[in-house]
């Protein structure tokens, strides 16, 4: 399945990732796929489901390669975004410093 939709439910990352959709659910609950909560449902930016595929890559180094921590947490600063958003992207930093 081609990526041709900017925002996809965890169902279609699922079938695109040829996973099972809990396992789409359980990333999101624990923060490695970021997604957007529309009252009981979810939704994935396309960049976050190609984001996740880099920062999950078994590249080595090349993981890190678009963004530096440091040029993340500017980013952070700079956009003053509000607290749930900023705390998502710590967590992903975080996450990618760790693997």
């Amino acid at each position: 399945m081609p990526l041709t939709k900017d925002v996809l439910t965890p169902q279609e990352v699922a079938e695109y990732l040829q996973l099972a959709p809990e396992t789409i659910y359980r990333y999101i609950r624990q923060g490695k796929l970021v997604a957007s909560k529309l009252g009981r449902q979810y939704r994935i930016p396309k960049e976050n489901v190609e984001f996740f595929l880099l920062a999950t890559s078994t590249a080595g180094e090349a993981r890190l390669r678009t963004f530096s921590g440091a040029e993340i947490r500017d980013w952070l600063k700079e956009d003053q975004i509000d607290r749930e958003t900023r705390s998502i992207g710590e967590r992903l930093l975080s996450a990618l410093q760790k693997s």
